[in-house]
């Protein structure tokens, strides 16, 4: 199946409370599957592979209770496409937002200053909702996002029952406040749902995905700078899926924003 688009002017439903259903949830388990099929597939696609003048530098953000290790695939997947690729330094994502925040800010401004350049962000689920809000608060270090799977409205209130469940449970177990990743939560931290500004972002959402519901993936915003893409499969799946990778890979290839700029502004440059 091919990648579909879906533009940022769509009029999607933005009601809510929406859940996957029990049928979407069970649709997890094929994951093993997806990731077989991507091995097959992947033999006889033309990768884009990166000169030496468009390298990115690109941070990777894992989902709720992940840790980066969840996301070494995709880190071989982009470093043999010829960029370079650091970990959030991430564990577990299961700690308070707002200390998940200050530690990625922190690698965030690391990277930026040891490679120079801007950053790329990808984050899965939680982490895509934590990669456009670095975006947003660093807009000169960043540059694009890739959300996969990211519930960038209300994450608890569109998970499965199951998750949601388990997301009241991890705080109380950790002595966090009970709202924990809603606008109830003591800690003051608001994850906005408010497009990334001048950052380019790409919101990868699967109709069929059984973790948090579709519609809370895309971003309505109608930002020139914003798109949804449509890919099949689970949400557990990115991290392996041949659609996902078809998306990075051609999203990575783009030029770096300062040089498209400079093409824009002048269009006989390079001619």
């Amino acid at each position: 199946m091919g990648v579909a688009h879906i533009p940022s002017t769509s009029k999607l439903s933005t009601r809510l409370p929406l859940r996957p259903s029990l049928f979407e949830a069970l649709g997890e388990f094929r994951m093993p599957l997806e990731a077989t099929v991507f091995w097959l597939g992947a033999l006889t696609h033309p990768w884009p592979h990166a000169d030496a003048d468009n390298r990115k530098v690109i941070l990777l953000i894992p989902g709720f209770m992940a840790g980066d290790v969840t996301l070494a695939p995709m880190a071989n997947f982009l470093r043999w496409l010829g960029h370079r690729v650091v970990f959030g330094g991430i564990w577990s994502n299961s700690e308070c937002p707002r200390e998940t925040m200050r530690k990625l800010n922190a690698r965030l401004a690391l990277a930026y200053e040891k490679f120079e350049q801007p950053i790329v962000i990808i984050g899965q689920s939680l982490g895509g909702v934590y990669a456009r809000e670095l975006a947003r608060e660093n807009p000169e270090m960043v540059e694009r996002v890739i959300a996969l799977g990211a519930p960038i409205r209300t994450p608890r209130d569109t998970a499965n029952h199951a998750v949601a469940a388990f997301a009241r449970s991890i705080a109380m177990l950790r002595g966090r406040a009970e709202g924990c990743l809603t606008e109830a939560c003591k800690c003051g931290l608001i994850l906005s749902d408010d497009s990334p500004g001048e950052v380019p972002s790409t919101n990868v959402y699967s109709r069929t995905d059984g973790v948090v519901h579709w519609q809370s993936c895309v971003d309505n915003s109608e930002s020139p700078m914003v798109e949804n893409v449509e890919v099949p499969g689970s949400h557990i799946g990115m991290a392996f899926s041949s659609d996902v990778y078809r998306v990075l890979a051609t999203r990575l290839a783009l030029p770096i924003r300062p040089r498209l700029r400079l093409a824009v502004s002048n269009p006989n440059l390079g001619r």
